[in-house]
């Protein structure tokens, strides 16, 4: 696509092609950027739609500050709408209503509109029960009646979706999936993190606590301009397999773990991956592809399948976009080979594991087994040191202490918010090189991994070329 003024696309592969006789799976962790994504200004913004989805249930009111910064939030976020973006609150209950504009098609932002929709803001009263898949129903509607190549909204609760018939809200995710992105928030203490993270999973956005009453416009604020920050509406990943290989699962696993295998779409041996709107941004993804290696010759290279960035251009037709990367597989007997890990795939499985930790010591935590908790929350400070995952440690340091020996105690007066915001927090990423758990070099290897001195990449010490740009890795830098 891409011309000067378009945005630039970028997708990098990176594993360890060795196989053993005995493996029977193909890890690759997948980077994808985009950049100079701001110069689709020079052509013109895609449209956009906004909603903001504000629980107005009877919980609201008490304490009073919960409705007041609802109320505040929504004002500060539609003055962060741009003028042209189509727009819409909501006040969320057993059912959902909008309450601005008053028609049934979104209002598009300009001076006057902003200022009519803080008013109705200010007017949001609580009471009434909460089901939530109402309110995405609504979302749905609305958003489907109305132009927006890029449609966002931002929910918040405060209460459990106790008012929804069962199933109702995974029937409503399922009808709403890939229609928009969602970013998910709770507020109080008296709220269910599971379906906030269901939804943010579902429809691509994040899930996360209010930790105080105060800092919910300033959230608002920053979704909604990283919602508008995103100018990019239609880019996928497109892996085509071979009869020899198939896929298992594929994970987002940067800025944040979310499974996204039952998202793809299948045709024969074409999968689909659709991975929303994006901006100036980098994610990556962890594929694993289920091999056969009877079917695979020993001693060469055989290709497993390929990956290629595609999007939608202005006539709706597919365009192909980046360099396409190989996933390849080197069936080989030596293990000093076939058991070192990739570098990234390390540090996937490793975020995986800490997330686990998290989650398995706030279960503890809410059944009362401290030592549990204790245990597994202090395998979770272990991990995210290991990753650099300062994010995960500071969310940890709410809830526990750890001492100068490294013993892991619980802090006394543990609010539920601080629990659920870990709870939430425990798919959150490291930044890409951030430091990873050093590994072993493996018997025979020749001493530690070498990094690339072109792409940085970990090579094996006897290696005369990278395997992940193939060029010469040089000597170590110094």
């Amino acid at each position: 696509m891409p011309d000067r003024d378009s945005p630039s696309f970028t997708l990098q592969l990176s594993q360890n092609k060795y196989l053993a006789p005995s493996d029977d799976r193909m890890d690759a962790v997948l980077t994808v950027r985009v950049g100079e994504a701001g110069a689709t200004a020079a052509a013109g913004l895609p449209e956009t739609a906004e909603l903001l989805l504000v629980d107005c249930s009877s919980s609201m009111d008490w304490p009073p500050t919960k409705i007041e910064a609802a109320r505040h939030a929504c004002k500060v976020a539609v003055d962060s709408l741009r003028d042209g973006v189509r727009f819409g609150v909501v006040e969320c209950t057993g059912h959902a209503r909008l309450v601005y504009p008053p028609g049934p098609e979104l209002a598009v932002a300009d001076e006057r509109t902003r200022h009519e929709a803080r008013t109705a803001a200010a007017g949001l009263i609580a009471g009434g029960g909460t089901a939530m898949s109402t309110w995405l129903e609504l979302a749905r509607e609305l958003f489907r009646a109305s132009p927006g190549a890029i449609r966002h909204a931002v929910l918040l609760t405060d209460g459990k979706n106790e008012s929804d018939r069962t199933g109702a809200l995974e029937a409503a995710l399922d009808r709403c999936r890939g229609e928009f992105a969602c970013d998910a928030r709770g507020i109080g203490d008296d709220w269910e993190p599971r379906d906030l993270q269901r939804i943010a999973s579902v429809l691509r956005g994040t899930a996360d606590a209010v930790l105080e009453d105060a800092e919910l416009a300033g959230d608002f604020r920053r979704l909604v301009e990283r919602a508008m920050g995103r100018t990019v509406p239609d880019l996928r990943l497109r892996l085509t397999t071979l009869p020899y290989s198939r896929l298992r699962f594929v994970k987002q696993v940067f800025p944040s773990e979310v499974d996204l295998t039952t998202q793809c779409r299948a045709e024969d041996r074409a999968i689909e991956l659709p991975t929303g709107a994006w901006g100036d941004e980098l994610r990556e993804y962890h594929l694993c592809l289920d091999v056969a290696p009877a079917e695979l010759g020993r001693n060469e290279d055989r290709l497993l399948g390929t990956v290629t960035l595609v999007v939608g251009d202005e006539e709706g037709a597919v365009v192909a976009v980046g360099e396409a990367q190989a996933v390849v597989a080197y069936l080989t007997d030596d293990l000093a080979l076939s058991s070192v890990p990739d570098e990234h795939v390390a540090r996937a499985t490793g975020q995986a594991e800490l997330g686990r930790a998290v989650r398995a010591g706030w279960d503890a935590f809410a059944r009362d087994d401290r030592a549990e908790a204790v245990r597994e929350w202090g395998a979770a400070v272990r991990l995210a040191t290991g990753l650099g995952n300062t994010e995960i440690l500071k969310r940890l340091g709410r809830l526990i202490d750890v001492g100068d020996d490294g013993e892991v105690s619980v802090k006394e007066g543990v609010r539920p918010r601080d629990g659920f915001s870990l709870v939430l927090g425990s798919t959150v990423s490291a930044i890409p090189g951030a430091a990873a758990p050093a590994t072993a070099a493996a018997p025979g290897s020749g001493g530690a991994p070498r990094k690339c001195v072109h792409c940085g990449h970990m090579v094996r010490p006897t290696a005369n070329r990278c395997g992940h740009c193939g060029k010469p890795p040089a000597e170590v830098p110094s």
